[in-house]
């Protein structure tokens, strides 16, 4: 059985992704599917003061909540899910996670940039083609 990584961070683009791996499933057969959700680490002055639990549960929640749109799409397509939440840097967590779980592919939205812009703000989907050896479906 295939098993595809989605990338999932709330926007319309991640969206995107989540029904074309729906799409996906209805027309090429079952597959495993894995949402992802990473948060960023905090910087240091964002939660002087507090404990080091108290802020992984509240990223974790965020993380939580910010998957909740991509898990109802996949749930009116009938089509069950993995979740996970990471904390670190984004196309590395995404990377090391379809990693571990042994994926075929992973599916990330794109906001479609031009070359020059997409160079200059270094996205997410150009780090993950850089770091994996997986196919990666970049979805607009």
């Amino acid at each position: 059985m295939r098993k595809l990584l989605i990338g999932v961070d709330g926007s319309l683009h991640s969206d995107h992704a989540v029904q074309f791996a729906a799409t996906f499933v209805k027309e090429h057969g079952p597959a495993e599917l894995h949402l992802v959700n990473v948060e960023p680490k905090p910087i240091a002055w964002q939660t002087h003061g507090m404990e080091p639990e108290a802020i992984h549960a509240h990223l974790t929640s965020l993380s939580h909540q910010t998957m909740k749109p991509a898990q109802e799409i996949l749930k009116a397509a009938g089509v069950p899910c993995h979740i996970h939440t990471r904390i670190g840097e984004i196309a590395e967590e995404v990377v090391a996670l379809a990693d571990k779980l042994d994926c075929d592919t992973i599916v990330i939205g794109t906001r479609g940039l031009g070359a020059i812009s997409g160079y200059a703000l270094g996205s997410v989907s150009r780090k993950v083609l850089h770091l994996t050896h997986l196919p990666v479906i970049c979805v607009k």
